[in-house]
């Protein structure tokens, strides 16, 4: 065993020491378990938000979305799509990892006897997971939008209901405008859902594709879109771009007779993305704060154990220790207060973490964040990292005050004692 560690080990820093050393211990320690833990929460913090709203955006449309047929000379899309078996073919064959789900679009109007509402509605087919929208389900029952007798059926928001003055298992009437001419329906109100997305709780209600399909003339194999589902999230950009690519090479081959745009996620939830990536700003912001907290701390707790023990200084050197020596004592000494301040950080901001997934003590404004709670979502390769990371750089910061410490002569110990 190296002498400088074992060395360090005896030096006394719990009760019983000197007054000014328990003092300057308890700074350490504190400063360094308070830094980690801010870390620690705002990664987790930052994390369950994203994962959260990725999630809720992504419920609402597709990672990768095929849209009507576009017209290069007036500018404009095509309304409906129809589902062929050649686009069918070539979507399947470029994204082979995706669900393919026909997606149909259309405005209406909730209307009842003394109020009216603008809504959107949205109709998947069978291959669509639904688990999402069943989660978000407050009252009533999620339809079998694929069975025969669903076309009557929606679901729709809790807001909706509280505006319209409606409940599960009233009757509303739907109207439609649909090649120049209205259309009504009326609907049974199999359920409500609320899913704190104020965008989309506002304006989305879910009916059957069969219904939305009925109104026109094209039949039961239009779309307003087919949506690419299953994709993760690194691989959705390619995907789309990959799928864009190869309808435009169709379609100058003449296997297609449109150019059908490709669009994703990022795109059309742009707001939201772009909200998200400025929490990464804020977390920067916050481990700059705490790691000059943590440097602080440390450098002056490391200070007052070293103005402490200055005799200790001299005896070492009156003996024969290096500087090299000294200076490595007082190393292995400030960082076990740092391990002592990791290992206590590292259980509060994990107990709070465990606390809040479990009871949801920390309460947030749905209106203005999107969800009831704080999210925590706990990622073990980073809080590995970052705690690596804060070792490291502890290490790095307490040699210059321990190289200080191992310059003292030991003549001018004598004078200061």
């Amino acid at each position: 065993m190296k002498f400088n560690y074992w060395f360090s080990q005896r030096i006394r820093l719990r009760k019983g020491a000197p007054a000014s050393t328990s003092t300057g211990v308890v700074i350490a320690v504190a400063g360094v378990a308070l830094a980690l833990m801010v870390m620690e929460l705002s990664l987790a913090v930052v994390a369950g938000f994203k994962h959260e709203i990725e999630r809720k955006v992504l419920g609402f449309d597709a990672p990768v979305t095929v849209n009507p047929a576009y017209d290069y000379h007036t500018g404009l899309s095509a309304d409906e799509m129809r589902l062929s078996d050649t686009l069918a073919g070539i979507v399947k064959a470029t994204v082979p990892e995706a669900v393919t789900v026909p997606v149909f679009r259309r405005h209406a109007i909730l209307k009842t006897d003394t109020d009216f509402m603008a809504v959107e509605c949205l109709a998947r087919g069978s291959s669509h997971d639904d688990s999402f929208e069943r989660g978000n389900m407050v009252e009533g029952s999620w339809p079998d939008f694929a069975g025969e007798n669903a076309d009557d059926s929606i679901v729709i928001s809790e807001p909706m209901a509280t505006k319209l003055n409606v409940a599960t298992g009233d009757r509303i009437f739907m109207y439609f405008f649909v090649d120049n001419a209205p259309k009504a329906r009326r609907a049974y109100i199999s359920g409500l859902y609320r899913s704190n997305f104020g965008e989309y709780d506002n304006s989305i209600i879910y009916t059957s594709l069969g219904l939305m399909q009925g109104l026109g003339d094209g039949g039961r194999d239009t779309a307003t879109g087919v949506a690419l589902e299953g994709i993760s999230r690194d691989g959705i950009e390619a995907a789309a771009e990959r799928l864009q690519s190869a309808l435009l090479d169709a379609y100058r081959e003449g296997r297609i007779g449109e150019v059908y745009p490709v669009d994703n996620i990022f795109h059309t939830g742009a707001i939201f993305f772009s909200w998200l990536d400025l929490l990464d700003t804020n977390v920067v912001v916050i481990f700059i704060l705490m790691v000059c907290v943590a440097a602080f701390t440390l450098i002056s707790s490391l200070f007052i154990i070293i103005l402490d023990r200055v005799s200790t200084i001299g005896v070492l050197r009156a003996l024969g220790a290096t500087r090299g020596q000294v200076s490595a004592v007082f190393v292995n000494v400030a960082l076990r207060l740092v391990g002592l301040g990791m290992l206590a950080g590292n259980a509060v901001a994990l107990g709070i973490i465990a606390l809040q997934n479990a009871t949801h003590f920390l309460p947030l404004d749905p209106q203005m964040y999107y969800l009831s709670h704080v999210p925590f979502e706990i990622s073990l390769p980073a809080i590995l990292l970052l705690n690596a990371g804060v070792g490291a750089g502890a290490w790095l910061l307490l040699i210059l005050p321990a190289r200080l410490a191992a310059r003292i002569d030991p003549a001018a110990t004598m004078r200061y004692e």
